[in-house]
C-alpha cells in the first residue's frame, strides 16, 4: 500500500488552505444566475449561481447581508464579489460573498460597493462614532466652490437665521479628477482654523458629477476631522460615500445651512418666554418669602419677653379675678350656712320656748327636770322658770294620766 495515504479530513483542510492562500481566488468577481437562495434562522444567506457550464455555491454572513441594498431572488442575474474557500465538512467549494450587485451594474459601481464594504468593516460608517453638532457655533468652515450658487445660498440662509456666526470658506474643486485632492486639502486646511464645525457641500448633478465624493481619500479625511462634519452633496436622493462617513448628512446645501445654525428669531422668542417665566418664578418666590417672613415675625412676636410678660400679666389678672370671685362666693355660702345654723339654734333655744308660754319645771333641791307628772309626789318642792322669771311651788295634788306597763 502506498505510503502517501492521508486522511479525508487532512485532504479537506489542505484543499481549503490551498484555495484560501490563492490571491486571485480571494478577490474574485463572478457573474451568473441565482439558482437557489435561502436565509435560515441564523440570518446567513446561502445561495448558488450558475451559467451554462457550471454552478458555484455562495454564502453571505448575516451582518454583511443586512448591509446589502440589493437582495437577489432566484432567477436574477447578479455579480458576486468575495473570496473562495472550501467547506471541510463536505469538501464543497464556495464563495464567501461580501458584495452582491445586479448584473450590468458596471465596474465603477462594483468598485464602489467593494469600497463601501471595506470602509464599513473598518468602522468608518459606525453610528456610535458620529458626533453631535454644536448648538451655538461661533465659526463654521465651508468646503465648496467659491464661484457656485451653493456658497451664496449658504451665506443667505446663515445670515437670515443666525448672523452672529462667522463663515470660513475653504474653496475647493467639487467636480472632476482634481476634486478629491482639492476637497481633502480644504478639509485639512480647516483643521488648523478655529472652526467648530465643517460643511462639505455641492449642488445637484448627475452621478458622474458627484462621483468625486465617492473617493476613499475624502472619506478618510472626513473620518480624521477633529470637528464634526456635515455632508450636503447633490439632492436628497443622491447618496455618496462621504454621506456615510459624515457625522450628519443633509439632503441639500440649504438644508445643511439651516441645520448647522439655530434660528435667532426662535431664540429671541424663547428668551422672551424664559424672561417671562423667570419673572413669574421670582415674583412667586418673593411673595412666598414675604409670607414666610410675616409668619416668622408673628412667631417671634409671640416668643418675645414683652409678649410673654403681657400674657402672664393677663393670666395673673384673670386668676386674681377668679380667686376674688371664688372667695366672695365662698363667704356668701358660709354666711348663708351661719344664718341657717343661727335659725336652727334659735328654733332649739329653750328661751324661745319660754317666750311662747312654756315653763321649765325642776325638782328642788336636786334640780332634776320634771318631764312627766308621774315623777312627782305630794309635797315635792318645785321650781318653775318662765320667760320673765321663776317661782317656787309645792305639789298639793297629782292628777297624772294612767301609764300602761307591759
Amino acid at each position: 500500500m502506498s505510503s502517501r495515504i492521508i486522511q479525508v479530513g487532512l485532504l479537506a483542510t489542505y484543499l481549503r488552505e490551498l484555495v484560501e492562500t490563492n490571491t486571485f481566488l480571494q478577490d474574485v468577481w463572478v457573474e451568473g444566475e441565482v439558482s437557489s437562495y435561502t436565509v435560515p434562522g441564523s440570518g446567513h444567506a446561502y445561495f448558488a449561481i450558475k451559467d451554462e457550464a457550471a454552478a458555484v455555491d455562495c454564502v453571505m454572513w448575516k451582518q454583511t447581508r443586512l448591509r446589502q441594498s440589493f437582495q437577489p431572488r432566484v432567477g436574477d442575474k447578479i455579480v458576486v464579489h468575495g473570496g473562495a474557500t472550501v467547506y471541510e465538512k463536505n469538501s464543497r467549494f464556495q464563495i464567501k460573498a461580501d458584495v452582491i450587485l445586479p448584473a450590468g451594474a458596471g465596474i465603477l459601481q462594483l468598485q464602489l460597493e467593494q469600497l463601501k464594504q471595506r470602509l464599513d468593516t473598518e468602522g468608518l460608517f459606525d453610528p456610535s462614532r458620529k458626533r453631535t453638532l454644536p448648538p451655538f457655533p461661533n465659526r463654521i468652515g465651508v468646503v465648496t466652490s467659491a464661484t457656485g450658487a451653493v456658497w451664496h445660498d449658504i451665506v443667505q440662509v446663515v445670515e437670515r437665521r443666525f448672523p452672529l456666526v462667522e463663515l470660513v470658506l475653504a474653496p475647493a474643486t467639487v467636480q472632476g479628477e482634481q476634486a478629491p485632492d482639492s476637497v481633502v486639502a480644504a478639509i485639512q486646511r480647516l483643521q488648523h482654523e478655529d472652526v467648530e464645525l465643517i460643511l462639505v457641500a455641492r449642488g445637484g448633478g448627475s452621478a458622474e458629477d458627484l462621483w468625486a465624493f465617492n473617493d476613499e481619500r475624502i472619506a478618510r479625511a472626513v473620518f480624521a476631522s477633529r470637528v464634526a462634519v456635515i455632508s450636503a452633496i447633490g439632492h436628497e436622493t443622491d447618496t455618496t460615500v462621504i454621506d456615510l462617513v459624515a457625522d450628519v448628512r443633509a439632503p441639500t446645501p440649504s438644508a445643511a445651512a439651516e441645520m448647522m445654525v439655530p434660528d435667532i428669531s426662535a431664540l429671541q422668542a424663547f428668551a422672551r418666554d424664559l424672561e417671562r417665566r423667570c419673572f413669574q418664578l421670582t415674583h412667586f418666590a418673593i411673595d412666598r418669602r414675604r409670607r414666610e417672613t410675616a409668619d416668622l415675625h408673628h412667631r417671634l412676636t409671640l416668643m418675645s419677653p414683652a409678649t410673654q410678660l403681657a400674657a402672664m400679666r393677663a393670666l395673673l389678672t384673670a386668676e386674681r379675678f377668679r380667686m376674688r370671685t371664688s372667695s366672695i362666693r365662698a363667704v356668701e355660702r358660709y354666711a348663708h350656712a351661719i344664718e341657717r345654723s343661727v335659725a336652727s339654734l334659735a328654733a332649739l333655744d329653750p328661751a324661745a320656748l319660754l317666750q311662747r308660754g312654756y315653763a321649765h319645771v325642776t325638782m328642788q333641791p336636786s334640780g332634776e327636770p320634771v318631764r312627766r307628772a308621774g315623777m312627782l309626789n305630794t309635797g315635792d318642792h318645785l321650781r318653775a322658770t318662765f320667760a320673765d322669771g321663776s317661782i317656787r311651788a309645792t305639789v298639793d295634788d297629782i292628777d297624772a294620766m294612767p301609764v300602761r306597763i307591759v
